[in-house]
């Protein structure tokens, strides 16, 4: 057999696409001081407790309901929503359709949430509600990376996992993969379909991981649904 004259090209252009990107020192240094102000406020931190809300096994998740100032509101706001519209333009590359979707076709569903990750604790599988969500990192210790090269349970795993997010989809039907596993960097952004499955690992060293959450829709599939609920009320 000889490979002269032949072509091989390999198609990936169906399935679920990540993008991973940065969001700005800016939005990191809000979202870091917001999460600091609701934890030491005895007031915020109660009526902002969101664990009831969330399938996270963690101690500490908040919803940063009304404690923005209005400038801080507006700036996460807005950078959020241009990040998810330039991951809607990456549909045409990454599955050869366009589905791109301007800032002001983007609905900003509130609460955002942060999550305060310690030893021990961690996210089972789930996904989101909305049609794309995204997870960005405001703190991740490097004792996590070093315990997966280093400690005993995991650097001797093929897979160490400790503190790393993990995306999967499909069925196991071979020469492909089901799972994505990610080490996630402080000011990292992983954008995603909302109900694309994902969980995170547990850690052991005692240090905290702190990240935020959001999801999104897009105003046409919002008012599709807000259509045919009315249609049912109606029959």
């Amino acid at each position: 057999m000889s490979l002269v004259g032949r072509e091989f090209n390999i198609t990936r252009n169906f399935g679920p696409y990540i993008v991973r990107s940065t969001i700005s020192d800016e939005l990191h240094k809000i979202l870091l001081d917001t999460a600091y102000k609701i934890r030491k406020d005895k007031k915020l931190k109660k009526d902002n407790d969101y664990r009831k809300s969330l399938a996270g096994n963690l101690t500490e998740e908040y919803s940063y309901a009304n404690a923005f100032t209005a400038k801080e509101e507006k700036i996460v706001e807005e950078e959020f929503v241009w990040l998810v519209s330039q991951y809607t333009k990456f549909s045409k590359e990454a599955l050869n359709k366009d589905f791109s979707l301007e800032p002001n076709q983007i609905i900003f569903q509130k609460p955002v949430w942060v999550n305060f990750m310690k030893a021990g604790e961690w996210n089972p599988a789930h996904n989101h509600t909305g049609n794309i969500s995204c997870v960005t990192y405001l703190k991740v210790p490097k004792e996590i990376e070093e315990e997966n090269k280093t400690s005993e349970l995991s650097s001797k795993s093929n897979t160490p996992s400790a503190g790393k997010i993990e995306f999967s989809y499909g069925d196991h039907i071979g020469y492909c993969n089901t799972g994505m596993m990610m080490n996630p960097q402080e000011k990292d952004i992983y954008i995603f379909p909302s109900k694309l499955h994902h969980m995170v690992y547990p850690f052991k060293s005692k240090v905290e991981r702190i990240s935020v959450s959001i999801n999104f829709a897009d105003k046409e599939s919002a008012m599709r649904n807000l259509q045919a609920i009315g249609e049912r009320k109606v029959k």
